[in-house]
């Protein structure tokens, strides 16, 4: 089961959120844009838990009509999974789509027992009718002629219908009478399963939460229910190694030996327990003497792994005081350097083939972590970065995270997993992604392979997700010349935002614009684009057109083109071979500078590439 799409309405500053998923995400955005709450709301949805804390309800309004509204799509549904009571006959075109929704219900007067907080459960699919079903359907005789022979092959069928027998019924009409069945419109169903049981089921299925947070409260730890977080990265770690342990087996076999006391069989009935039998015996006489139904006493297999490991923990030893304490009481420092390791270890053990005869895990698992570079010097960051992207690869695993860091960003293959946080100026948290291809056609397969080797050999590249205005560059000498002429000249002093909001981009080539682009526009991430005219280089022409034409048609991208050949005749030097480019325009614009001599086309250039206009904007005010 892989969670596909997840949906969020109403949780904290998020309206309305919709996220597609593969086996990765990587969500990024300035701080208090929204980041941690979309990991908050995965983690309530998928650990089963309520929401009754106002302040995760947004703009802290949690009545009925602003209720929070959690939904996920779950595809590669199993053959196990099919078979879930919260799963079977409600999957729609392959996916199994579950709503939960929660509120708090304000009650006043004869009804105030009614009020509390509130969750609703529901499920999208469409709803099965059958011909000629009768209504009422209280007895057998009111069915027509064609439902009589499947009546009749209903197991320990009683005198009058049951809501299980009744299900039975349907089961069967299905399988061998499908021309019997009319499928309606799909349409979500409130409480689909008619009590807790489904509710519980839907909980058990999903996949399991890891939620590891940027800074942990000792409380977080000593509290949980379920276990510490890394109590459960060592349960992922070793359950797969302990499920083939003789032992294991054998506590398969005596469960199963114990659930059969309570399972009735037709062939050997002397293996139900005669007390599970008389207590059935006893029901049913009653029932008989008032409706006549029949009752059967079933029970659900326990999950094994709950039962093996349900509170795992881990402890940090001191081996000079010779004391355990809890990892949620040492240092952040520590607890990441643990983290770390924990997901190294998990990822070599999914990476290991299955040996034969190896049962499935029973439930996928998701992992969500806060900020990864947290605590890690840069080495560190891409050691994480590529433990976390080979967990993504391994089947039964999705990941998803937090950062800050350019680093976890793969521009050029995984742009697909990037979501964009931005903050709106409703105050509201919004999100960007792209679920194309940006590089559908054979001939795009140069801009995205040109993409990829300049992330790889520069990753501060990815550093335009993280910006609000992307100037692009066609080389280094350029930045390095705008950037030494706007200190030189006092920008800096004068417009304080700009060293934070303002990121330049060496595309490494005038060839090698368009690529990026193609990223920028598909993300609606404001941008710029410098280069040169050069006049003089007939082979040039045709790049210069492709930029401009890869400005969307709804403008707002400004192309500068230096000019009437390129900034080195500009500045009026030139790079000897040999010689560092972006060292000799450096020291070129000191030159010019000290003269008061800087060409005004190169000074248009330098605003144009801050401000997005050919003048300076009057001084910040302080």
């Amino acid at each position: 089961m892989r969670l596909r799409r997840f949906e969020i309405h109403n949780f904290k500053a998020i309206e309305y959120a919709s996220i597609e998923w593969d086996d990765l995400l990587v969500l990024i955005g300035e701080n208090n844009c929204g980041k941690s709450s979309v990991l908050s709301a995965l983690t309530c949805f998928l650990s089963g838990s309520s929401i009754k804390e106002p302040s995760l309800y947004r703009r802290h309004l949690t009545d009925e009509d602003h209720a929070i509204e959690l939904i996920g799509h779950f595809d590669q549904l199993s053959a196990v999974d099919e078979l879930q009571v919260a799963v079977r006959g409600r999957v729609h075109n392959g996916e199994w789509i579950l709503k939960k929704r929660y509120w708090l219900e304000l009650a006043q007067g004869d009804e105030a027992e009614r009020g509390g907080w509130k969750e609703q459960l529901f499920s999208f699919s469409a709803q099965d009718t059958f011909a000629g079903w009768p209504d009422p359907d209280t007895t057998w005789a009111a069915f027509p002629a064609d439902y009589q022979p499947l009546i009749a092959a209903i197991p320990n069928r009683p005198a009058r219908p049951t809501n299980a027998t009744r299900d039975a019924l349907r089961e069967l009409v299905r399988a061998q009478r499908a021309d019997l069945v009319v499928q309606g419109a799909p349409d979500w169903t409130a409480n689909p399963g008619g009590g807790g049981n489904w509710k519980s089921n839907a909980n058990s299925i999903m996949p399991r939460a890891i939620f590891v947070r940027a800074v942990h409260e000792a409380s977080d730890e000593t509290n949980a229910k379920d276990g510490s977080t890394y109590g459960k990265l060592v349960n992922l770690i070793v359950e797969r190694q302990l499920a083939q342990r003789p032992e294991m087996q054998a506590l398969r076999t005596a469960i199963d030996d114990v659930l059969s006391l309570f399972r009735p069989d037709e062939q050997h009935p002397e293996r139900q327990a005669a007390e599970v039998r008389q207590l059935q015996d006893r029901i049913n006489q009653g029932l008989g003497e008032v409706i006549g139904g029949q009752a059967f006493i079933r029970t659900e297999a326990p999950e094994i792994r709950s039962l093996v490991m349900p509170n795992t923990s881990l402890v940090i030893r001191d081996p000079l005081a010779g004391i355990e304490t809890q990892v949620g009481h040492q240092g952040h420092g520590l607890q990441r350097t643990l983290v770390m390791t924990l997901l190294q270890a998990l990822a070599e053990t999914q990476a290991q083939p299955a040996a034969e005869g190896e049962p499935l895990a029973e439930r996928t698992a998701i992992l969500l972590i806060e900020e990864p570079e947290l605590y890690l010097h840069p080495q560190m960051e891409r050691l994480m970065r590529d433990v976390l992207y080979r967990l993504a690869g391994q089947p039964g695993m999705q990941v998803a995270c937090c950062t800050h860091s350019p680093v976890f960003l793969d521009i050029a293959e995984r742009y697909r997993a990037i979501v964009r946080m931005v903050k709106l100026p409703t105050g509201d948290a919004s999100c960007q992604q792209v679920t194309q291809d940006l590089f559908p056609a054979p001939g795009d397969a140069a801009d995205r392979q040109k993409l990829q080797t300049i992330a790889r050999f520069h990753p501060t590249i990815s550093e335009l997700f993280f910006a609000k205005h992307v100037v692009l560059f066609e080389e280094f000498s350029a930045i390095a010349a705008i950037e030494r002429a706007a200190e030189l000249a006092g920008l800096f002093a004068r417009h304080r935002r700009l060293r934070r909001e303002v990121t330049f981009v060496d595309c490494d080539g005038k060839q090698n614009i368009t690529a990026f682009q193609r990223v920028l526009n598909a993300f609606a991430i404001p941008h710029r684009v410098l280069h040169d005219q050069d006049q003089n280089n007939p082979a040039a022409f045709a790049v210069n057109a492709r930029i401009a034409a890869a400005v969307p048609a709804a403008g707002g991208v400004l192309i500068h083109v230096i000019g009437p050949n390129d900034l080195e005749g500009m500045l009026g030097y030139v790079a000897t071979k040999g010689a560092s480019k972006p060292f000799v325009a450096v020291r070129k614009v000191e030159e010019l500078h000290g003269q008061g001599a800087l060409p005004p086309g190169f000074i248009e250039a330098m605003n144009v590439a801050y401000f997005g206009q050919a003048a300076e904007p009057a001084a910040e005010q302080v």
